[in-house]
């Protein structure tokens, strides 16, 4: 009788045939452009990037050398000072903060929200953390920059939240899809350290998101507002807090926030401040 083949792995039953040998890893521009885009949104993403600054576009989401992240670093990234859209939070070039009168787009539509503030503008070590965090899966300073935002809270944002009840954290969700391909929610990690270190309620189901459109980041701000148009809603059955404190960590057309701020409105909130880690100067 013939023998049977012996596996290496020392089974001779036919159907136990070795392990197929493991894929060789993606490069990592092929893994930054499908956490960027993902398939079935690659060709409308893509289709409003010229040749020129796609390159570039892509170049600008790999992980670079990562920045000194400890406790010291963060305290030492320089907060925005000047002055701001009282209403937008809108970073000005010069003058005092706040700026005493809204900027000419709050004026001509104000926001569904009460007011927006950002602690740093969304360049070198801060953006560099960001964005290593969200498409590089590296650790992100949770509880450092969550200190910053609690300083300043209690120091030259005082005024922003009512007398009264204090107001609950809210973040603003990701689509199910992101989260389980990322495995975190940056908003929501921020804003449960902020909710412990300040004592204010944390409710990180207050919204949801229905919807997983193009990305954001890579879209103009003209299609921004379209793109998360109803893609936020607050569960059914769900109680909304009359004072809400909204965290997210870019701001940048406004577009996500005044969603989240119009569907938390329609369910009964009161007064929304939205607070953002860094805003991109446009």
């Amino acid at each position: 009788m013939a023998r049977r083949a012996i596996h290496l792995h020392g089974c001779a039953l036919p159907h136990c045939a070795p392990p197929p040998a493991a894929t060789p890893p993606d490069p990592p521009v092929a893994c930054a452009f499908r956490a960027v885009f993902p398939t079935r949104h690659r060709i409308r993403t893509l289709k409003h990037l010229t040749p020129s600054t796609w390159f570039g576009e892509l170049r600008d989401l790999l992980p670079a050398a990562s920045p000194d992240l400890s406790s010291s670093a963060v305290a030492r990234w320089p907060a925005h000072a000047l002055a701001v859209c009282p209403r937008c939070g809108a970073f000005v070039r010069s003058g005092p903060a706040p700026h005493p009168s809204p900027c000419a787009v709050c004026a001509a539509v104000p926001p569904p929200f009460d007011a927006a503030r950002s602690l740093f503008a969304y360049a070198g070590d801060v953006r560099a953390a960001i964005v290593a965090a969200k498409y590089a899966g590296r650790p992100y300073p949770v509880d450092a920059v969550a200190l910053r935002l609690r300083e300043t809270l209690a120091g030259r944002w005082k005024d922003l939240i009512p007398d009264g009840a204090p107001p609950t954290v809210v973040p603003v969700p990701a689509h199910p899809r992101k989260y389980f391909r990322r495995g975190f929610n940056l908003p929501a990690l921020i804003a449960s350290r902020l909710s412990r270190h300040t004592g204010l309620p944390f409710d990180p189901l207050a919204l949801s998101r229905t919807q997983e459109q193009s990305p954001q980041a890579r879209l103009p701000g003209i299609l921004r507002h379209e793109n998360v148009e109803r893609a936020f809603r607050v569960p059914r059955g769900r109680k909304v807090p009359p004072a809400i404190l909204l965290i997210d960590d870019v701001y940048t057309s406004g577009a996500t926030a005044e969603a989240c701020a119009l569907a938390l409105k329609s369910a009964g909130a009161d007064f929304i401040v939205v607070v953002t880690v860094a805003r991109a100067v446009l």
